[in-house]
């Protein structure tokens, strides 16, 4: 499956399934590896991650966390 999201759009992602996901992700203008991996070593923390971290982060590389639903 493949989908396009548009700059600014409001959009994310979950895994339903009791197996690991895969996605491939291509970003333009790319906002570089870096981000993956701070997102990784957050969401890898011990005790799980924290959210406020999380936003620290999407802000760093312009990205806006959307409010819930």
């Amino acid at each position: 499956e493949r989908m396009y999201t548009p700059r600014g759009s409001v959009h994310g992602f979950s895994n339903p399934h009791d197996r690991p996901a895969r996605a491939l992700i291509i970003l333009t203008p790319d906002i570089g590896a870096q981000y993956f991996r701070d997102v990784a070593e957050i969401a890898n923390a011990p005790g799980g991650p924290s959210p406020a971290k999380m936003v620290e982060v999407m802000t760093r590389y312009g990205l806006v966390l959307a409010p819930p639903k």
